[in-house]
């Protein structure tokens, strides 16, 4: 977390699961976009770690340790691929896995978050559990951009419930995906206890102005910052989007000055 307390996290882990996806051909770039527009941190993989390190700079990086579903699988539950004491060995600033509820793995993926919780506590690592559920799948691994997978109009149920069984398990922060509903995800925050990162899902066409609503939203009803991947690298121009999604995040700027936001080659 930055001083204020607000982070905007640039994820560019989704070879993991989906190998090469447009606009994240080369991570590289991603990583130096991310270095300079702005943004807190980084998402990544321990194998592109090794490539993209050199153009990390000052920026935190968190590193996903759990694996071992593709695109490409009958799904199922992920793996840890990487311990945190070997994560804190490659300099990580916290670690993330993944867990997923309502799906007939929940129990291995939960006991998975809790033995990381553990070991987190143990090495003073910070833990992302990143918590989703089975109804949030279809859209959130859409890596098409057709956008014909939505979430359910009642997945506000699905974040709460998330949010709090990640909390109880010892996560230091959530990622999860907004409900769409103010109310709900308000709600939400106050019964979590710990922070909230907004997940960014799958990006349709070239619509910034969702982007950032979606940043403005999540910021003004009381996440603690986002984590954008295809939101921000599959965008015409990414570092106008990261520049515009920070000022959202750290300036408070709102969705028409966030547009405005000037950037300097």
């Amino acid at each position: 977390m930055c001083p204020d307390g607000r982070s905007v996290i640039v994820a560019i882990d989704h070879g993991n699961a989906a190998g090469i996806v447009r606009g994240l051909e080369n991570p590289i770039e991603a990583v130096k976009t991310a270095a300079r527009w702005g943004a807190d941190g980084i998402l990544v993989t321990p194998g592109v770690l090794d490539v993209v390190a050199e153009e990390i700079g000052e920026q935190a990086f968190i590193l996903r340790i759990d694996g071992g579903c593709t695109t490409a699988g009958p799904g199922g539950p992920t793996r840890l691929m990487r311990t945190v004491e070997q994560a804190l060995r490659m300099g990580a600033d916290a670690v993330v896995v993944n867990a997923t509820i309502g799906a007939a793995y929940e129990a291995d993926e939960l006991e998975k978050v809790g033995r990381v919780a553990a070991a987190c506590e143990e090495w003073g690592v910070p833990l992302v559990a990143e918590i989703l559920s089975e109804r949030m799948l279809a859209n959130h691994m859409d890596f098409s951009g057709s956008g014909d997978a939505v979430l359910p109009d009642d997945i506000d149920q699905d974040i709460s419930l998330a949010c709090r069984i990640g909390a109880e398990l010892g996560a230091d922060l959530i990622k999860t995906r907004y409900p769409g509903n103010e109310v709900a995800f308000r709600r939400t925050v106050a019964g979590c206890g710990r922070p909230i990162l907004v997940a960014g899902g799958p990006m349709r066409g070239s619509d910034l102005v969702s982007t950032l609503r979606l940043a403005d939203d999540s910021m003004r009803t009381g996440a603690a910052g986002v984590v954008f991947g295809r939101t921000i690298w599959q965008q015409p121009d990414p570092a106008q989007a990261l520049r515009a999604v920070c000022a959202i995040v750290h300036e408070d700027a709102s969705v028409e000055e966030a547009l405005n936001v000037s950037i300097e080659n």
